[in-house]
């Protein structure tokens, strides 16, 4: 392969052009990935098993603090079983009145927890990837992610026989978050992918991802109350680590690095150049570097997007009050919904987007941009739905949505060079993550205010913010026309 692809003149600086030939090779020796792309054995499987357990625990580690701090209260255990549940009993709700603001304050603490430290873990990580390879980075977060689960599962298993105090499930994810969370998961395993895919398949393989990580989500989520009623709130936790693990295992044993670093840079060679303020030096570096073409320019107007869009699936935190007072739907059938809007989206990531790449050719912002045409109309209708076939002939109407994040993610694989994917990904997953700290409020504080007078008025607010989003990436493609590049204009 012609490794003058990776620094040709018309599209890097001269600076970048430099910092190109300095990886000469380990680019090099990356690129005999793309010739054997076909054989590859992918991380999906992982990332499948990792998306079930978080989304498995999910759901009841929430009610598992709210039990934790209903005991810890002076309540009755039989009745701290009650709190949470669909039991309408006037003594349970009375509980509830006072147990559920003391519960929320640790999860909020939690989300904190999985939002801000990985916010800065991530960075360093990100840094790392780039210079040691993919492989071991998945590696460290895995390994964190499994000390973070046997935490949360000892944890549980002693709550049968002790009082536990509720935050110690909060200090339990802080190993996991140190280390970056998921978005270094996120980061680490797209740039595996922009490393051994080309500008033909990248988005294609980074879409079945995302189909992977909205499989095992669903799955996750909507097996967990069977397995509550066949065993235990333990054994949830135990399966979810026991995932976690195999997980783990498969990566270690099958998973080979995309990324072969030189003698300088082996990750046995030196480990104290882990610790070293180089690699901060290095995300710094990528991030104010001058570029060439309007290249900074589009790289931070789609972080911006993927912020704005984050911000705009706030709308979810309400929407199952919504649809339960003003469709007067049950969980059940907001579950079987959102079963229903889950496939569409694991269709449209699969086959929808070969179609879309393969057969009718289209750009990766053109996907972005109507992916995004499809959230604001999704919302709209959503926002004057009176009744519950109108959610479903939303979601049916606009199945190309969900596929925006990772369209703008291959675009920006083509424009960076390959030792600064992981770094951007990083940077742009961790300042994503900070976004549902206030996006979740925001939608919640909107939907009390307006519930009396237009309830789905949350919806409308939820398009307006996808209209920005869609606002942003209409700049970001003007500046991609501009640069003169055939292969990403509409």
């Amino acid at each position: 392969m012609d490794e003058t692809i990776f620094s040709s003149g018309s599209m890097y600086s001269s600076g970048e052009e430099e910092i190109l030939a300095n990886e000469g090779l380990r680019l090099s020796r990356s690129a005999r990935w793309r010739e054997r792309s076909s054989r590859l054995v992918n991380f999906e499987p992982a990332v499948f098993l990792f998306c079930f357990a978080l989304s498995l625990s999910e759901i009841e580690l929430t009610h598992q603090i709210i039990y934790q701090t209903c005991c810890g209260q002076g309540f009755q255990r039989s009745e701290c079983l009650l709190v949470g549940t669909d039991a309408n009993l006037p003594v349970v709700q009375e509980i509830e009145a006072q147990v559920k603001p003391a519960a929320a304050s640790v999860n909020t603490v939690i989300i904190a927890i999985k939002s801000v430290i990985p916010a800065f873990g991530a960075l360093v990580m990100g840094a790392w990837s780039d210079r040691f390879g993919r492989k071991p980075v998945v590696v460290i977060a895995g390994c964190a992610l499994l000390i973070t689960y046997v935490a949360l599962t000892g944890l549980n298993f002693l709550s049968s026989f002790v009082q536990v105090n509720p935050w110690f499930y909060a200090a339990a994810y802080i190993p996991f978050s140190i280390t970056g969370g998921t978005a270094i998961l996120g980061a680490t395993v797209y740039a595996f992918l922009s490393d051994v895919s080309n500008d033909q398949n990248r988005t294609i393989k980074m879409c079945f991802l995302n189909a992977v990580i909205v499989a095992g989500t669903t799955l996750g989520s909507y097996s967990c109350k069977y397995i509550l009623e066949w065993t235990s709130a333990t054994a949830v936790f135990v399966i979810a680590t026991i995932c976690i693990l195999f997980g783990l295992i498969y990566i270690v044993l099958f998973i080979e690095d995309s990324i072969i670093p030189g003698a300088d840079n082996e990750l046995g060679s030196s480990l104290q150049a882990l610790f070293t303020l180089n690699l901060i030096r290095d995300v710094t570096q990528a991030v104010v570097r001058k570029r060439s073409r309007f290249v900074w320019q589009i790289l931070w107007l789609i972080v911006g997007f993927t912020a704005v869009v984050e911000l705009a699936s706030g709308s979810n935190a309400v929407a199952y009050a919504f649809v339960h007072h003003h469709l007067e739907w049950g969980r059940t059938q907001f579950s079987n919904f959102q079963l229903t809007e889950s496939g569409l989206k694991i269709a449209t990531n699969t086959i929808g987007i070969l179609f879309l790449k393969r057969i009718f050719s289209w750009s990766d912002t053109l996907v972005a941009l109507i992916s995004i045409t499809s959230h604001i109309i999704c919302s709209t209708i959503k926002g004057f739905a009176t009744v519950g076939w109108q959610f479903y002939m939303a979601t049916s109407l606009t199945f190309f949505k969900g596929m925006e994040t990772v369209a703008v993610l291959s675009v920006c694989a083509y424009l960076l060079p390959s030792n600064e994917i992981a770094k951007f990904y990083a940077l742009t997953m961790s300042l994503v993550g900070l976004v549902p700290l206030g996006s979740e409020y925001l939608f919640d504080y909107f939907y009390q205010e307006t519930v009396s007078t237009n309830p789905g008025l949350f919806y409308l607010l939820g398009a307006g913010i996808y209209g920005g989003g869609l606002a942003i990436l209409v700049c970001a493609q003007w500046l991609i026309n501009k640069r003169n590049q055939p292969e990403l204009l509409l």
